[in-house]
């Protein structure tokens, strides 16, 4: 059990170790020189927090609504793929784990189980499926309807990686494919590659635009949220195409280098999209005070990314669901300590840049 987070620090270390190598420089690295998969740990833990004192935090609640489910975390499991690398159960084991932490999985297109494998290990947790949008539409809607079909709720679109990054550490240190596991969701079930495989540099994989975010969300039955924006007037564009989340998110820092930090734009997106859809933050967040200021600053929920495929790597679902439980035990330590009750009670006064 993970009890305070010297203890994350050291489930880290210990994935680094039980990892093959690229696998672990897969899951670690970012783009190009890394700036932004640094600054984005940094950038939260530079924010400080003005906590009120003599309030009742006795009884605390961390329940949220998300699109309309209620949850009992505001932390889920980000999409990330290709969860073999990490354990043999792949996105299954991820699955399982959310679940049992009462939390929110985000599957990626990218996995390599399909979507109705993963739908059985929910629970009564909710999911959600995220998307690299193709250009065969005729196939991407198929895909929809068969999330829909398997108890999907929300559909992610991740727009910030209209081409791949690039990682001089995982060239030196690459995943090698191999035919016989493929990302069996996405058109074709291709061979998982990597982002970062020699083949796709330089690539238009997913040159997504607005008129696609129109058709997906006039032809998606479920509600649609935007991942990957670090600009208002983006967000604001998106949610008049008619989405109902913004994903603030740089992606891990693992595309574009030296990008802004989430944590430095997460309250112009909130701002530019007021009530009209919910504000959803990743990037860096590694501890409960993290998630304290993101929420403080509008966010309805936080994603965590690189922590669950530590937990994963360790103990399978039962190491993610460690991972989810000690955030969420951190979270609730840190309102207790600022004098909130419940998430309403974190507001901006909270915060100090």
């Amino acid at each position: 059990m993970l009890r305070d987070c010297v203890d994350l620090d050291a489930l880290e270390q210990n994935a680094q170790r039980v990892m093959r190598p690229e696998s672990w420089v897969f899951c670690d690295t970012g783009a190009d020189d890394e700036i932004t998969s640094r600054e984005n740990i940094t950038a939260w833990r530079k924010l400080k927090l003005r906590p009120r004192v003599l309030r009742d935090i006795v009884e605390i609640d961390t329940s949220v609504s998300l699109l309309g489910e209620r949850v009992n975390t505001p932390i889920m499991v980000a999409p990330t793929g290709r969860h073999h690398l990490f354990h043999a159960e792949g996105e299954r084991a991820t699955a399982r784990g959310a679940a049992a932490a009462g939390a929110l999985y985000v599957m990626s297109t990218s996995g390599a189980t399909l979507v109705e494998d993963v739908a059985k290990q929910r629970g009564a947790a909710p999911q959600w499926f995220q998307l690299y949008m193709q250009p065969d539409r005729e196939a991407t809607g198929a895909l929809l309807d068969r999330c829909v079909k398997a108890g999907f709720k929300a559909l992610v679109l991740t727009v910030d990686q209209p081409v791949p990054g690039w990682s001089p550490r995982a060239a030196r240190t690459p995943v090698i494919p191999s035919p016989d596991v493929r990302s069996v969701n996405m058109i074709g079930q291709p061979i998982a590659k990597t982002a970062y495989d020699p083949d796709r540099k330089g690539l238009a994989m997913f040159p997504t635009n607005f008129a696609d975010l129109e058709w997906l969300v006039k032809r998606c039955a479920m509600p649609v949220v935007v991942k990957g924006v670090l600009r208002g007037d983006d967000a604001k564009r998106c949610v008049g195409c008619g989405v109902k989340g913004i994903m603030v998110s740089n992606h891990g820092g693992r595309h574009l280098d030296t990008t802004v930090t989430t944590a430095e734009v997460i309250s112009e997106v909130v701002e530019a999209v007021g009530t009209t859809a919910e504000v959803y933050v990743d990037g860096g967040i590694r501890r409960g005070t993290d998630i304290v200021k993101a929420l403080a600053l509008g966010a309805r929920a936080v994603l965590l990314g690189r922590p669950p495929l530590w937990g994963l790597s360790v103990d399978g679902a039962d190491g993610v669901r460690m991972v989810m439980d000690h955030m969420r035990d951190e979270m609730v330590r840190a309102m207790q300590l600022c004098g909130a009750a419940n998430l309403a009670a974190l507001t901006p006064d909270l915060v100090k840049a």
